[in-house]
């Protein structure tokens, strides 16, 4: 018990000795023009990139807050208390989890209610990232189910320069007109990003794939839920090859597992009829406008995670096996053939040669 009092009055030491030590630098420095969004002088410590501390469990964070980031991104019109609310002393002590889903600070605009994620939370509920069974059991390995900040990382407004084609009304001139009734620049400036950048996807493509492959391209995670490596599986695809060589428009995880007009956060099981995965619905999400169009069911026998496996995929792993000797039996004689002959024509007078000549 004394070891543990000990070590709580050295991380409370070195809290304070530190903030002291940021207030003094703060002192000597200039503070950026950040009054009006930094209401609570949250930066006046923050702005420090040095600014970190190794938790109980031994993690290393950051504390660390880039400004300008920050305010471009969708939360950056939002005080840090709007979401760290617990938050009362300086320094802080125990600082709780975020929630994401609590009541927000604003209302809906179209609605006038006040704004939450809510009906996001619901969303999750209901898709196979749930860590909770629909019985409300918990699942198994429940440290491997994702929160809110596994995928969301407060990315920054897409710029225009991304969308692939000219869109009329979406230019930068667009902010000129609606000067006319709305006077403050600020905030026309970050509606329009906030517009322009959820006209199109958030992430480009290979975002979207590194993202999803953290989990899904974990081998030893996969496992612990009797799936395969579905990022290595995904690869091997067209769609894999093609987007590895920068075509943003060949299709990405969230293009085949949400069916249109239904939540990204609602992806289900491919054995759940209501999935955009299931093979009734196949062709239905192959056949949306961006992708295959008037495709019909005779698309919904087609394998996207094909793991070449005798036990899974005898057909396949078979057919892969044949073609490999095919392709090595082919080859290989062809590719000796051919050194051999060039050999003989660089050295003619090769004793080897010679006597293979007479």
């Amino acid at each position: 018990m004394q070891h543990k009092n000990t070590k709580a009055y050295c991380n409370h030491a070195v809290r304070v000795v530190t903030c002291l030590v940021l207030l003094l630098l703060g002192f000597g420095s200039t503070v950026s023009d950040t009054h009006a969004v930094d209401e609570e002088n949250c930066l006046f410590c923050h702005r420090y990139r040095g600014l970190s501390y190794i938790n109980s469990e031994g993690d290393f964070r950051l504390l660390y807050v880039t400004e300008d980031l920050y305010l471009n991104s969708p939360h950056g019109n939002l005080k840090c208390s709007d979401c760290h609310a617990n938050i009362e002393k300086f320094p802080h002590e125990t600082v709780a989890k975020v929630d994401c889903l609590s009541i927000c600070h604003m209302d809906e605009p179209s609605s006038g209610l006040p704004f939450s994620h809510r009906n996001v939370g619901d969303f999750l509920a209901q898709s196979v990232h749930s860590a909770v069974e629909k019985d409300g059991t918990l699942k198994e390995h429940q440290e491997d189910y994702p929160d809110c900040i596994t995928c969301h990382q407060d990315p920054l407004y897409r710029p225009l320069a991304f969308l692939k084609t000219d869109m009329p009304g979406l230019e930068k001139k667009t902010i000129q007109r609606c000067s006319i009734c709305h006077e403050e620049e600020a905030f026309m400036s970050k509606f329009f990003s906030h517009f322009t950048s959820r006209m199109q996807k958030l992430r480009k493509p290979l975002e979207v794939i590194e993202m999803c492959g953290s989990c899904h391209g974990d081998t030893a995670m996969m496992e612990r839920h009797g799936l395969p490596n579905l990022l290595k599986s995904y690869m091997e695809t067209f769609h894999g090859k093609a987007l590895a060589f920068g075509d943003e428009r060949s299709a990405e995880c969230t293009d085949c597992h949400v069916l249109p007009g239904q939540s990204i956060h609602e992806i289900r099981s491919m054995h759940d009829p209501e999935s955009a995965s299931h093979e009734d619905n196949i062709y239905k999400t192959c056949s949306d406008i961006d992708c295959h169009p008037e495709s019909e069911m005779n698309l919904a026998g087609y394998k996207a995670h094909v793991l070449l496996t005798a036990k899974k995929n005898p057909l396949e792993f078979y057919v892969c096996c044949f073609f490999v000797v095919l392709t090595l039996g082919s080859f290989i004689p062809l590719m000796t053939f051919t050194v051999l002959d060039m050999a003989r024509n660089i050295f003619p007078n090769a004793a080897f040669f010679k006597k293979r000549n007479k």
